[in-house]
């Protein structure tokens, strides 16, 4: 297994540039904060990409990378108190009544995500939002399997409670 160049860097991160984006938008609800992550993530990514050893894992090494840029700018938010919320966001006018109504329900997932702590909001942005595999959760995430589905099961659980859902299985 070969290391991988700095071209097919280059190439994954053009390709991935839209899920990046995603991921981090998800994380940190601000256009500009994640056009920063993901650009620090790129940068950290090619400055630590000679501790890559295996090119098949280039995936969950720079999600992993833009994850944790992303946890430590909500860090860096909240010692200066800067907390964007869902609820900053402009609202739509609903076309028909039932869009309205699922759009109700969007917004309070969403905040009860924003609200979960941070290792398992990961799980759950990457399980759900990202279409990752359990493993591939736990790699991007850098915990074991078996962390990993226990996170998940806390998050879901707390979700659960949170939306007033808890009969749900």
């Amino acid at each position: 297994m070969g290391r991988i160049t700095v071209e097919e860097y280059a190439d994954f991160v053009r390709e991935d540039q839209q899920r990046a984006y995603r991921l981090a938008y998800g994380y940190l609800r601000s256009r500009e904060d994640a056009l920063d992550a993901v650009q620090e993530a790129v940068a950290s990514g090619l400055e630590h990409l000679d501790s890559l050893r295996s090119p098949e894992r280039l995936r969950a090494f720079f999600t992993r990378i833009l994850v944790n840029e992303c946890l430590d700018m909500l860090r860096r938010r909240k010692r200066r108190g800067d907390v964007a919320s869902l609820d900053s966001q402009p609202e739509l006018v609903p076309a028909q009544p039932d869009a309205a109504e699922e759009r109700s329900d969007a917004m309070a997932v969403g905040r009860a995500i924003d609200a979960l702590p941070p290792k398992l909001k990961t799980v759950v942005i990457l399980r759900f939002f990202e279409d990752m595999t359990l493993a591939e959760v736990a790699e991007s995430a850098g915990c074991t399997l078996s962390t990993a589905k226990a996170r998940l099961y806390r998050a879901l659980k707390e979700l659960r409670r949170e939306l007033g859902e808890e009969d749900w299985l």
